[in-house]
């Protein structure tokens, strides 16, 4: 195994048995779980990650299973000395409201957490591993790494809702929102740190200085006749606000009976000149159909791409494929942000933004990783209102609620 640094040896000199590693996106998180696995293991972990040999790629004898197989098949697998969960907030499924079980109340949970904690409590693993960059998703994300060390039952969700939410009365029923006040974060992350280590990659290296830059994108007159034309066609305020942020992208995405459109957008040609100045870039967008108009207009210039979805059948392919050219184009979804890295790409663009704040935070460690650490550059392209509303709402770390943003419109 290649030598660890010092905030990996120091965690494998300490020698934990069961914990989280919340270390920050490029810093080494599946390095340090196989340091510090022992005996059979197993990994759970996205489908993506299971696909690309990411935890085999150093010939580690260990199973990856992917969370969809596991959600499925965990009743049949054996007794693991070893079990890491890698991107471990995907399965922290615990919502704040009840559903009936065998005539009982019980918290909703999702079949992803109940199998994960069920497996954890009858094969009781020597040693267990939860990796994630972004923990606190929200507080009972937290209460659900909580469940999975043992360091909390699920007897105690009431008592960790009341601490952690508060109910507020909507529409003739009880739904609970997050408390926000800075004494509840504090509690929230004082409890992650309880369960092992935290820390992003600055903490560990000396990251060198990382460019954020917003270009306000002016929309055209075809974009601005199509958004003033979309409340006629779409007036219900929620479904409004999608449509507006996919115009802002210069798409619009059809029904069963309707072809997409698409639009001219300034956007196009500030993706192009900034490939023309970097050589290497990593772009990502939201909307299938925008990822196709960058992909086409790209591919008629003559710049090679390659796009990065959820449909990507070979992603270690293509990730060394990009790696090895002096000028290459990835176009990935923003949704896929996780589990590969680029250390070769020094400028990453943002055309139009996932609504998810961990899918922004793990999007941030694409390029900056701890064994090739660089100066990188970051661009936001912002064309309208709901592009300018997701961006600012990622930057205030929290998600980009299309029903409150609905309301104000």
């Amino acid at each position: 195994m290649t030598t660890l640094y010092a905030h990996q040896q120091k965690i494998v000199d300490e020698d934990p048995k069961k914990c989280g590693l919340f270390l920050g996106t490029g810093s080494g998180k599946t390095r340090t779980a196989l340091a510090l696995a022992k005996g059979k293991i197993l990994v759970i972990c996205p489908k993506t990650t299971a696909l690309d040999s990411t935890w085999t790629k150093d010939g580690n004898d260990v199973t990856v299973i992917s969370k969809e197989t596991f959600r499925r098949d965990w009743d049949k697998l054996s007794r693991y000395d070893t079990v890491i969960i890698d991107e471990a907030h995907t399965v922290c499924g615990i919502s704040p409201v009840f559903k009936w079980f065998k005539k009982q109340p019980v918290p909703k949970t999702s079949q992803l957490f109940d199998a994960c904690h069920q497996f954890i409590q009858q094969t009781n693993p020597s040693r267990l591993y939860l990796l994630t960059a972004t923990p606190v998703r929200n507080p009972l994300a937290v209460f659900a790494l909580l469940v999975l060390l043992g360091k909390s039952t699920m007897s105690q969700f009431e008592s960790f809702r009341r601490s952690f939410y508060i109910p507020v009365n909507m529409n003739h029923r009880e739904i609970y929102m997050a408390r926000k006040d800075e004494d509840s974060q504090n509690r929230l992350g004082k409890l992650v740190q309880s369960m092992g280590y935290t820390g992003r990659l600055s903490d560990f290296a000396d990251v060198p200085e990382q460019t954020h830059r917003v270009i306000n994108v002016p929309l055209t007159v075809e974009q601005t006749k199509k958004l003033r034309e979309l409340p006629i066609d779409f007036p219900d305020p929620l479904v409004l606000v999608g449509k507006k942020h996919q115009v802002e992208q210069g798409v619009l995405k059809g029904n069963e009976f309707e072809e997409s459109q698409t639009f001219d957008t300034g956007k196009l040609e500030i993706i192009e000149d900034l490939y023309e100045e970097f050589g290497k870039v990593l772009v990502f967008a939201k909307y299938t159909e925008q990822i196709r108009q960058i992909r086409d207009m790209l591919v008629e210039k003559g710049i090679e791409c390659s796009c990065l979805t959820g449909q990507t059948v070979d992603r270690g392919m293509l990730i060394r494929m990009a790696e090895g050219p002096s000028k290459h184009v990835v176009i990935a979804q923003a949704s896929v942000s996780a589990g590969y890295e680029l250390p070769s790409f020094r400028c990453t663009i943002y055309a139009s933004q996932s609504y998810s704040y961990v899918d922004y935070a793990q999007s941030l460690g694409r390029t900056l990783r701890i064994n090739n650490l660089q100066k990188n550059l970051y661009v936001y392209l912002l064309s309208g209102d709901v592009d300018r509303a997701v961006y600012k709402a990622l930057e205030n770390k929290g998600d980009f609620q299309e029903a409150t943003y609905a309301k104000v419109i």
